[in-house]
């Protein structure tokens, strides 16, 4: 006859919340600690927020050798460089961040990249991100998440009551305040697929918020 395995045992009595103290002291803390990292250091921002150039080239034969194209660009000292594949195997995409200096050695630096690029590869694009408009993405990245916690609490305040929604935003506001004060203290780049992250994050922490809820509710 076959027998289930049990993985827990039964009637296993854990007693979760006799350390609920504890578990609010850490997570205070590390709320702090991000706040405090996020206000006085700071996130490293990328190309996306904090400007730069955009190249999309191809290689002319086999596919793309990111590495060594890392390599090389890397040599030239131009700051922060965002290197990916896209579509097919031959084609990338490099951004690289606004050089420091006028206008003039803006143009030499590209041109020592264009250079560089040409030799092996087909330059089929080159657009400049200002700094007004990563400024701008900085600031709608900065709504879309609040406007998503907004809906949340919305959310849960509706299926449920009031008290839920406002524990289940406490503990959505932890989650993503602790990932960002990560992305300080680890020096991360921060740009548009963090906040894309980041959102993927606030919406499994809600799933299971409300999974908890819906078996409180049964209870009660």
């Amino acid at each position: 006859m076959f027998r289930p395995i049990h993985l827990i045992p039964e009637k296993t009595d854990l007693n979760f919340v006799k350390f609920r103290f504890i578990s609010l002291i850490v997570s205070t803390i590390l709320i702090l600690i991000s706040l405090i990292s996020f206000l006085f250091v700071g996130l490293n921002y990328g190309i996306d927020f904090k400007g730069g150039v955009l190249f999309e080239i191809r290689t002319n034969s086999g596919s793309a050798d990111i590495p060594n194209l890392r390599k090389n660009l890397n040599n030239l000292n131009l700051g922060d460089i965002s290197i990916q594949s896209f579509g097919k195997e031959t084609d990338v995409l490099i951004r690289i961040q606004k050089q420091e200096g006028d206008d003039k050695i803006q143009s030499q630096k590209l041109s020592i990249v264009k250079e560089l690029l040409s030799e092996d590869h087909k330059i089929r694009r080159t657009e400049f991100v200002g700094p007004t408009v990563g400024k701008e993405l900085k600031k709608n990245g900065f709504w879309a998440v609040i406007l998503a916690l907004s809906a949340i609490l919305f959310y849960i305040w509706f299926r449920f009551e009031w008290q839920f929604a406002i524990a289940a935003i406490i503990a959505l506001f932890h989650d993503v305040l602790t990932t960002i004060g990560l992305f300080v203290l680890t020096g991360f780049e921060f740009n548009i697929s963090t906040v894309a992250a980041i959102l993927t994050i606030a919406g499994y922490s809600i799933n299971d918020t409300v999974v908890v809820f819906d078996r409180i509710r049964e209870n009660l």
